[in-house]
């Protein structure tokens, strides 16, 4: 009989406690025998077992009698142990057991829940906070650094059982799967067999989270020359897509065409700054307001048009109702230069630094006053292409104004000096050709679809040479724009990506 024990708000989020009901964990562990992952294991084990729902199904569907659980919830490892008597069920920290060394076996089930959340969100059941992806620069001082506890836990298992013959089945975000994919992919870690299995979070949790069964069989002696990984519906069995990693990258099987490569431009974030009751204004009757609904009285020049991601709703942009001020042109940049070129707007900024000092973000530490990110010449461009990172289809939007219009950073964008260019630009990007590609390399279930990391993915060349003009002509009519567009404007674009591509991207000497 299952056993229904709730932690706390607090403590379920701590933990990334979210406990399998009883009846998915047999659905797992039917399957995964049924599919021949795991009908002969030696060991049966459960990281994180909370109170043994995995445990138990695992026990019964495969009648394994050497069985394990780590658990770091005392009430919960009791809970466990009552479930599966014969289990040797161990209170504590998985970050501190090698599971492998524990079950002492080399064909071992190693099943389970890891918890869902980040190391930003935790205190204290978690490894020692690091920059285990090795990032660099920034990336390492902002949330790019954040990484899943679930991830974690699930390489740590994968390292501990390379070069042995168990399966690992793990319940984890769609996204933390294909990190795991990719992990196996650059390590070259031996497997016979991966699948994704989709199913509804929101059924069997009740969060709205794109989720999924990872199953992985690993193996001891078989070489892969690539990593390819089945996606199912759980619920149905039916085939939804196939993954392959290629070049260090996972995109999806697909007959669309291959714009894959470097790209030969530099895509760019909006600007950062943590600070919108402040930075940010909305304008009504002729006067500048703030998110604090008081009226701002500062000067102009630092004042310019912001679109934020969900105003990204039409391919040319040329009218705007919100505005930043924008305290620097360079990063670093000494902000003193306000107080006697823009009084006003200084003593505005000071009125409210106390917004500015609950800033939390590290990058802050050290800077100027009122410092912002995501600033460079490129943030002055008269012309930017650009797109929300949120929105599953990607709308590329042509963005400009009597000055430079802002974006804010869940926004990417490229830098352009030349109306036409930047105009032949959006109408590429927008092109189906391009948007079919975009599509097969994007997860959409991701919460950013699009990143400059993909989205840098993008070959350019090969976007002009596989997109006819007759497909932008096209995709002009299809997005109700004026005819504008010539074959010359066309010809000139394919010359600026060709120039382009003579310099490493950022080398060259226009945006």
């Amino acid at each position: 009989m299952a056993v229904l024990l709730i932690m706390s708000g607090n403590e379920k989020k701590e933990f990334g406690d979210y406990q399998t009901p009883i009846d998915f964990c047999y659905k797992v562990c039917e399957y995964i025998k049924q599919q021949g992952f795991s009908a002969t294991a030696k060991a049966i084990i459960e990281p994180t077992c909370g109170i043994g729902n995995f445990l138990s199904a695992a026990f019964t569907v495969f009648g394994c009698s050497n069985t394990f659980g780590i658990e770091i919830n005392e009430k919960y490892a009791r809970l466990s142990k009552e479930a599966v008597p014969s289990a040797k069920v161990i209170v504590d920290n998985i970050f501190d057991i090698n599971t492998r060394c524990l079950c002492g076996a080399n064909d071992v089930l190693v099943i389970g829940n890891p918890p869902w959340a980040t190391n930003a969100g935790l205190f204290y059941n978690l490894p020692q906070k690091a920059n285990f992806k090795g990032l660099r620069g920034i990336d390492a001082l902002t949330g790019s650094s954040n990484f899943d506890i679930c991830e974690y836990i699930i390489l740590q298992l994968l390292h501990e059982y390379k070069n042995t013959n168990s399966t690992i089945c793990m319940l984890c975000k769609t996204s933390v799967a294909r990190n795991i994919i990719l992990e196996i992919a650059r390590c070259q870690i031996c497997y016979d067999k991966i699948e994704m299995l989709k199913f509804n979070s929101k059924k069997i949790f009740g969060i709205s989270t794109a989720a999924c069964i990872l199953v992985l069989k690993l193996s001891s002696d078989k070489k892969n020359t690539s990593v390819i990984c089945g996606v199912k519906n759980f619920e149905n069995g039916s085939l939804l897509d196939t993954l392959i990693v290629k070049d260090g990258v996972l995109k999806t099987i697909s007959t669309q065409a291959d714009l894959e490569g470097t790209c030969q431009l530099v895509w760019r974030s909006g600007v950062k700054h943590d600070c919108s009751k402040v930075m940010e204004l909305d304008i009504k009757d002729g006067k500048l307001i703030n998110k604090q609904k008081s009226v701002v009285e500062i000067e102009g020049d630092l004042v310019f048009p912001l679109v934020k991601s969900s105003g990204f709703k039409a391919p040319v942009l040329t009218e705007f109702t919100k505005f930043i001020i924008i305290t620097q042109t360079k990063l670093k940049q000494d902000t003193t230069y306000i107080q006697n070129a823009y009084p006003q707007t200084w003593g505005y900024l000071n009125d409210n630094i106390n917004y500015f000092n609950k800033r939390k973000s590290v990058i802050y530490k050290g800077a100027a006053p009122f410092s912002m990110f995501g600033i460079g010449d490129y943030t002055f461009s008269p012309y930017k292409v650009g797109l929300s990172g949120f929105y599953k289809k990607p709308l590329f939007c042509l963005l400009h104004s009597t000055k430079p219009v802002m974006t804010d950073d869940t926004t990417y964008f490229l830098a352009f000096e030349d109306y036409n260019i930047a105009y032949t630009m959006m109408l590429l990007l927008n092109s189906q050709t391009v948007q079919d590609f975009l599509a097969s390399i994007a997860f959409l279930d991701s919460k950013r679809p699009y990143t400059i990391k993909l989205l840098s993915r993008l070959d350019l060349k090969r976007c002009i040479a596989t997109v006819s003009f007759r497909e932008i002509t096209n995709t002009e009519a299809k997005l109700q724009l004026p005819r504008y567009i010539t074959a010359e404007m066309y010809a000139q674009l394919e010359n600026y990506i060709r120039v382009a591509d003579l310099f490493p991207p950022g080398q060259h000497n226009f945006p």
